[in-house]
């Protein structure tokens, strides 16, 4: 990027799921697309979703619960897309570095597996790595 205006504007996304088997990268990546769809099909329902989203927003709130004079400090550049089985994360840009390993590491937590549509990687919880 060269730190024009379309810089802010961008976000890097990462897709959050349950899932009780494990997927490689197409079949995330499919997932991924159908969830920017607004496609639920196939989503599986799971506790686990509202426990990891819980935790995350204790310490990062979602733009829409965050003052107004305090937005520019808020790591999101949108609204979460959220269901019983998946939350899409709009991270600012400028924020990734600081956010991913912050996602990843509460998403292995919860037992939940992580796609990353920018480098088209699918991180896969311990039960799903074995």
């Amino acid at each position: 990027m060269d730190g024009t205006d379309d810089e802010a504007l961008m976000s890097f996304d990462l897709g959050v799921w349950y899932s009780s088997r494990p997927m490689d990268v197409a079949q995330a990546a499919e997932r991924y697309i159908a969830l920017g769809a607004g496609n639920l099909a196939g989503v599986e329902a799971n506790h686990a979703v509202a426990a990891f989203l819980s935790e995350l927003t204790r310490q990062y709130p979602q733009m829409d619960d965050v003052p107004e004079d305090q937005i520019d400090d808020c790591p999101w550049s949108a609204a979460f897309d959220v269901s019983d089985g998946h939350i899409i994360l709009p991270i600012a840009w400028s924020r990734c570095v600081e956010m991913a390993p912050v996602i990843l590491a509460l998403a292995e937590k919860h037992g939940l597996m992580v796609y990353d549509p920018q480098s088209d990687n699918v991180f896969l919880p311990p039960q799903l790595a074995r």
